[in-house]
């Protein structure tokens, strides 16, 4: 069993980042096939939408990033319980060895 301890700042934000920009590309196809726009039209909506939700991610994912690790800290992680799988079928199968032949002196 492992206990995640602490989460970097940065590789949360920069997830939270990513993730809001792809939510928000999702948001702003939809809304440019129906006509409707937040900021503007077309490009300028494209381009405003996915800064501000880069920027509102990032800050978001710092903020929780910074929120488990002082609950981890206070309380402890999450816990964690890793297995290593079995390849279903080895590349190669190890071929058996020859079976020694019997003397007898």
């Amino acid at each position: 069993m492992y206990e995640l301890k602490t989460v970097s700042l940065k590789s949360s934000a920069r997830v939270a980042s990513f993730l809001g920009v792809v939510v928000y590309v999702i948001f702003a196809i939809i809304s440019l096939a129906t006509g409707t726009t937040a900021f503007g039209t077309g490009a300028v909506s494209l381009v405003i939408g996915i800064v501000l939700f880069g920027i509102i991610g990032a800050v978001l994912g710092a903020i929780l990033g910074w929120a488990y690790n002082f609950s981890a800290k206070h309380w402890g992680g999450f816990h964690l319980d890793f297995r290593l799988l079995e390849d279903a079928e080895p590349a190669e199968k190890p071929e058996a060895p020859a079976p020694a032949e019997k003397t007898n002196t």
